[in-house]
């Protein structure tokens, strides 16, 4: 009898020891983010991509998320900006920058989710000390290449903005370095 209650002793710790695994978190799980519109900036930033060999871009943490759809769905902080409200977030990323930065910036192309030919996108960049204000770092309607390109002179967090094709046209939105609002 003292060998049954052994034996279903052994079981029952056994069990219990593999509990807690059960309630940890997956380590190679992801945050989910999702905007106003539904797109989940997290899912997103995994198809931003750069030809830049010292940039990195890499899937932001999901507090940083959180603070980029914030900021992003705030409409005074896009008048700010000189963003058209109708500009929707399209994915949140964090760049990095393994080089040394040249006294003009780095200019780093990047090819945004989502984005078509004609549309146009605004590439912000969160300063990378307080108070952490956001600032326009690139910009421009989007041609065959697809590509939109941002100068950093810093690297941290970076949003892409966008605004419809047709709502370009309707809106007549233009690119801010050829100085026509």
């Amino acid at each position: 009898m003292k060998k049954v209650y052994a034996l279903l002793l052994v079981a029952v710790m056994t069990v219990a020891m593999a509990v807690p695994t059960f309630a940890a978190n997956s380590p190679e799980a992801d945050p989910v983010v999702k905007t106003a519109a539904g797109v989940d900036v997290v899912a997103a930033a995994k198809e931003v991509k750069t030809s830049v060999a010292a940039a990195s871009v890499a899937v932001p943490s999901e507090q940083l998320a959180k603070q980029v759809v914030s900021v992003t769905s705030t409409e005074s902080v896009l008048k700010d900006l000189n963003v058209p409200t109708s500009a929707k977030l399209v994915a949140a990323v964090d760049v990095s920058y393994s080089g040394e930065i040249p006294a003009g910036g780095v200019q780093v192309p990047f090819k945004v989710p989502s984005a078509k030919k004609g549309d146009m996108v605004y590439v912000l960049h969160r300063q990378p000390n307080a108070p952490y204000t956001w600032e326009v770092v690139g910009s421009g309607v989007l041609g065959d290449d697809l590509t939109v390109t941002g100068t950093f002179t810093s690297f941290s967090p970076v949003a892409f903005m966008v605004v419809d094709a047709a709502d370009v046209a309707a809106t007549a939105v233009k690119a801010p370095k050829t100085g026509e609002f």
